[in-house]
């Protein structure tokens, strides 16, 4: 399997890096081939631009040829403000663009991007419990959006995501347990049912 990373944080000793380094190791363990896009680290400019928006995507090949290869897409990522930092949203703008992702004959099951899967890992501020105690804080209602209107309207498979609660008041011997919780969920991956949606 091939597999690329797309990655989020600015913070180069924070929990989402591990939760990165974990995951290059794990895949490559199983002999899987991993690509990396980290976005701070590479400067990526998040912003859409004219000649883009009239399908010169020449600015980004790199970054198709990569999603040409992939046949799993991982986004991982801290949760700010119930979403992707923008500089993530500014890569999938940019890189699942019309003819590319998708076009006006081919979205859904059609979309230009099926037989790949996207799998989204993420961190959160708070303990599991909050986002509990009211329905307005669930998280697959607040994925919803990544999930069915970018992954799944591109035609990919969506696997169920993987988070991590509150990274920042755990313990090290709970992060080393959050860390071997999601090298057992990687492990899983080809066995892995994709979310429906309907």
């Amino acid at each position: 399997m091939n597999a690329l990373m797309v990655y989020a944080h600015p913070n180069p000793a924070s929990f989402n890096a591990a939760m990165r380094d974990a995951a290059v190791d794990e895949l490559g363990r199983a002999g899987h081939l991993i690509e990396l896009s980290d976005l701070y680290a590479m400067d990526f400019d998040p912003a859409l631009r004219g000649p883009e928006l009239l399908g010169d995507l020449g600015a980004i090949q790199g970054e198709l040829d990569k999603v040409r290869r992939a046949d799993l897409l991982l986004f991982q990522f801290p949760d700010w403000w119930y979403g992707m930092p923008a500089i993530m949203k500014g890569w999938v703008d940019r890189v699942f663009a019309f003819g590319f992702a998708y076009d006006d004959e081919h979205f859904l099951e059609r979309g230009l991007l099926s037989g790949k899967k996207a799998m989204l890992s993420m961190t959160v501020g708070a303990r599991e419990e909050y986002y509990r105690q009211a329905p307005q804080r669930g998280l697959s209602r607040v994925l919803e959006p990544l999930h069915y209107g970018i992954f799944n309207y591109c035609g990919m498979e969506v696997l169920p995501p993987f988070f991590v609660y509150g990274p920042g008041l755990m313990d090290a011997g709970e992060r080393a347990a959050a860390l071997e919780a999601y090298r057992e969920r990687l492990r899983n991956v080809p066995r892995m049912e994709a979310l429906r949606f309907s």
